[in-house]
Formats: C-alpha cells, sequence, structure tokens
C-alpha cells in the first residue's frame, strides 16, 4: 500500500521554519533598508558638499568680479587720466606750434617786405639806368640822323601777318651800340611806326631791322570754308568732329602755321585755330573735336 505525502510551505507564525524565513527576509529588509540609509547620507553629503563647493565657488567668483571690477574701474581711471594728460600736452603743443608758425610768418613777412623793398630798389635804380640810357642813344642816334632804308615787304608768316625787313643807315664806324641803335629807331609801313621785333649786326653798313606787321595785310588773311559736321567720333564718345578747308593760303606759306593760326567760329564757339591739320590732294584741312551731350 502506497502512501502520498504532500508537503506545502506553512505560514503559521508559529512554526520555527515559518519564523526563521520571516527573520531572514526581515534582516534582508534591514540590511537593504540600512544600505539605502547609508546611500542617502552619502548622498545628501555629496550634496552638502557640493553645495558648499557651489557656495566657495560662489564667493570666489564675487570676489573675483569686484576684483576684476576694482581692476576696470581703476584702469580706466587710469585711461581717463592719461588721455587727460595728453590731451592737456597736445593743446600744449598746438599752441606752441600756432605760435611758432605765427613768429615764422612774421619774419617771412617781415623778410619778405625787406626784400621787396630791396628789389623795388633795384628795379627803380635799373629803370633809372635804361632810362638814362634809352635818352643818351637817343639823343645819339637823332645827333647822328640814323634813319631806314630799303624797306621790303617778304612772306607771310603767319595769319594776317607779314615780315618786313630794312636797313638801318648813317651808322658810324665806331658805333659799338648798332642792335640798341637798330631796336629804338621805328619805321612807318601803312602810316603806322613800328619798332623792330629783332635786328641782325653786320657791321656798320649792314644793320638790319625786322618787322612783324599783322595789320592791313589782307594777302596774308587766309580763311575756312566749307563747313561739315562729320558726326560724333564713335558711339558714346561724347565728342563730335568738326571739319574745315582753308581757303586763301599765301603762295610759299607754311600751310601747318596758318591751320594752326587762322581763327574759326561756328555753333557758338570761337577757336584761335585748328587743333588737328592734315592735307589731301594739295588741299589744307582743319579738325575741331569738342565735347557733344547728344554724341553721349
Amino acid at each position: 500500500m502506497a502512501v502520498n505525502f504532500s508537503t506545502s510551505l506553512s505560514n503559521d507564525p508559529l512554526d520555527p521554519d515559518v519564523r526563521d524565513r520571516i527573520r531572514k527576509d526581515w534582516d534582508i529588509e534591514l540590511r537593504q533598508h540600512q544600505k539605502e540609509v547609508l546611500e542617502r547620507i552619502d548622498t545628501q553629503k555629496r550634496w552638502r558638499l557640493e553645495d558648499n563647493e557651489r557656495i566657495n565657488l560662489r564667493e570666489q567668483w564675487g570676489t573675483e568680479v569686484e576684483k576684476h571690477d576694482r581692476e576696470v574701474e581703476d584702469r580706466l581711471k587710469r585711461d581717463e587720466e592719461h588721455k587727460s594728460h595728453m590731451h592737456e600736452q597736445w593743446e600744449r603743443e598746438v599752441e606752441e606750434h600756432k605760435k611758432e608758425v605765427e613768429e615764422l610768418r612774421r619774419r617771412e613777412e617781415q623778410d619778405r617786405i625787406i626784400l621787396r623793398e630791396k628789389w623795388n630798389r633795384e628795379v627803380e635804380e635799373h629803370e633809372r639806368e635804361v632810362e638814362e640810357r634809352r635818352k643818351h642813344e637817343e639823343e645819339e642816334r637823332l645827333r647822328l640822323n640814323m634813319f631806314w632804308t630799303d624797306l621790303a615787304s617778304h612772306t607771310c608768316t603767319t595769319y594776317a601777318t607779314r615780315e618786313y625787313t630794312a636797313r638801318l643807315v648813317n651808322v658810324p664806324s665806331y658805333y659799338n651800340r648798332r642792335v640798341e641803335a637798330c631796336m629804338a629807331t621805328p619805321v612807318k609801313i601803312h602810316g603806322v611806326e613800328y619798332m623792330p621785333k629783332w635786328c641782325e649786326d653786320h657791321g656798320p653798313n649792314d644793320v638790319r631791322g625786322h618787322w612783324e606787321v599783322d595789320q592791313h595785310e589782307p594777302d596774308c588773311a587766309s580763311y575756312w570754308i566749307r563747313y561739315k559736321n562729320l558726326g560724333c567720333i564713335s558711339p558714346g564718345s561724347g565728342q563730335r568732329r568738326i571739319e574745315h578747308y582753308l581757303e586763301h593760303l599765301p603762295s610759299g606759306a607754311d600751310w601747318k602755321e596758318f591751320c594752326a593760326t587762322t581763327p574759326a567760329s561756328f555753333l557758338g564757339m570761337h577757336f584761335m585755330g585748328s587743333e588737328f591739320c592734315f592735307q589731301n590732294k594739295g588741299g589744307t584741312y582743319g579738325h575741331w573735336v569738342f565735347d557733344d551731350e547728344s554724341c553721349k
């Protein structure tokens, strides 16, 4: 006959095994609780240390901030004092420089006045000497009765201007101021007296004067014809080109000289001569270039 034993855990507190098991569970819970308590105590200690460290850091930071603020304030104060000192020094230097410049100007002005007075005296003295010499030469020239002969006209030299020459006579062989006498002796051309422009001395019997007469010389007066508007130099250039043909160019004359000195007027503008000159098939042409808003 078989006997079945069924075993089950008893929860009876009076059972010694149950009490042992409960006691062990309590020990485990107690140790766990003590461990948690210790951990909590350690955590609180760590928090207090961290709080203390933060407080110390905050106090240290506050001290450093105060120190930094004091240093900044001191530095700003020193900078301000330095700026003030430099400004005062600069103002003194500027004032001293102004005084030096003013004194230098005063001395320079005084020197200029002295030099100007000296120069004026020298000019006046030179003019007196020149005038006295001129009077003396004039008196001597009149006494010797020097005059011009062999007055001759030559080619046109420039626009409306012709060259003339003549020979001075009654010049003594001992007279050593022949050029001065030549330059001081006038000649009549077209009823008007002209002084020579320059003189050549080839000896007592060959003193020659040269004149360039720019009045009453119609044969030397060239002029422009055939006005032609050549349009804008190029698109956007802002400049226009005009062409003229030079008419009545004197025979044997320098075409470049007459082209550059013959006046022209057009479009409300006046020019003393052409800006660009050239020849084409024996004819002389002039070009003018000027600003024109319509060419922009």
